[in-house]
């Protein structure tokens, strides 16, 4: 039951900050209608690169904060279903639509691969010579 609970709180909070990451990106830009998916994408991309490459490097992540952090609060917060809509309706604009979708959608696996591989390399521990 407490990890229902872990994963349902850090869900809820995931799901809040995508809301807030993607209203201050329409803000910032308005003409990125999925600029907002990119980056709780590579933020979360990141993050769960950094939480799991510490825990091969260390006993530091327990299986709670697992259950909190990556499936709850990074599972809320970055979103697959969001960015497939997002391609497609940028695919659809007459003109250059196909070629924007396809950048969106490049984009966001590209930049989220290395964000990944990036958190997994900073959450090595540095050696001291």
């Amino acid at each position: 039951m407490w990890n229902l609970v872990l994963v349902g709180t850090g869900g809820g909070l995931g799901a809040v900050l995508r809301y807030g990451i993607s209203t201050m990106m329409k803000a910032w830009l308005p003409s990125y209608a999925g600029a907002g998916t990119l980056i709780v994408n590579v933020i979360g991309s990141l993050a769960i690169g950094y939480v799991l490459g510490a825990s091969y490097t260390s006993k530091g992540v327990t299986e709670p904060t697992r259950l909190f952090f990556v499936i709850g609060v990074l599972g809320g917060l970055t979103t697959f279903s969001s960015l497939t809509h997002e391609t497609v309706v940028m695919s659809s604009v007459p003109g250059a639509g196909v070629t924007t979708g396809l950048v969106h959608l490049t984009a966001n696996v590209l930049l989220g691969l290395a964000a990944v591989w990036f958190g997994a390399y900073i959450a090595r521990p540095i050696s001291v010579v």
